[in-house]
């Protein structure tokens, strides 16, 4: 049985969701919150498998909630799967960025979701081309030093080849079964390192934020 934590501003979409995973087998809703400062109560009392969030609450982003949840070094647990409208919202992407593992977009079938959900639940994320040309976007405009080409191109935290070869292919169109066949992996696999993408991504910017700090 997976727990999944349900935090949305909107009750009516809330029920909703509630109802919808509840009724799955396989699925248990232990919370719903409304804000960022009742999610925070009901995390301080345990850790769902899923937190499955809007991307703004009436009392803020989510993302600063996200990032709480990397920076205490919880891995990956909760799996953090946030809602969005549309691919197009910048604070779908700021989310990604911040710990987010996955995301979904409201205007898909309920079924749609409940099969996000597992795919999270299972290490995988997603990821569509607008998505997939904006981390590459964030990886070509890093600060690389050139002169290095053993240092960097052993670093376990930058794009690999085949990460590169994930991007590029999905920003071009292809679909995740396409993906695999040319990576010569599985669907599952293209989704691990879809996850550990962002992994990448999530602690550039963190480094990043470090680095101005200083």
């Amino acid at each position: 049985m997976s727990t999944v934590l349900l935090l949305h501003g909107d009750a009516r979409i809330a029920e909703s969701l509630r109802e919808l995973i509840a009724n799955t087998p396989g699925f248990e809703v232990v919370g719903v919150a409304d804000s960022l400062s009742k999610a925070r109560e009901m995390l301080a009392r345990g850790t769902p498998d899923l937190l499955l969030t809007d991307l703004m609450l009436p009392d803020g982003e989510v993302q600063p909630l996200l990032s709480q949840l990397r920076r205490n070094g919880r891995g990956d647990s909760p799996q953090l799967l946030v809602l969005a409208m549309s691919t197009d919202d910048p604070q779908l992407m700021d989310a990604l960025c911040h710990g987010a593992d996955a995301y979904f977009t409201l205007s898909h079938s309920p079924a749609a979701l409940l099969s996000a959900m597992q795919q999270v639940l299972n290490g995988e994320s997603p990821i569509l081309p607008s998505i997939a040309r904006e981390v590459t976007a964030h990886f070509n405009a890093a600060a690389w030093d050139q002169t290095d080409f053993v240092g960097e191109s052993q670093n376990p935290l930058r794009l690999s080849e085949a990460d590169e070869l994930l991007l590029e292919l999905t920003s071009e169109g292809f679909l995740t079964s396409e993906v695999a066949q040319a990576l010569q992996t599985s669907v599952h696999a293209v989704g691990v390192r879809t996850r550990n993408i962002y992994r990448k991504l999530q602690f550039d910017v963190r480094a990043d934020a470090l680095s101005l700090a200083a």
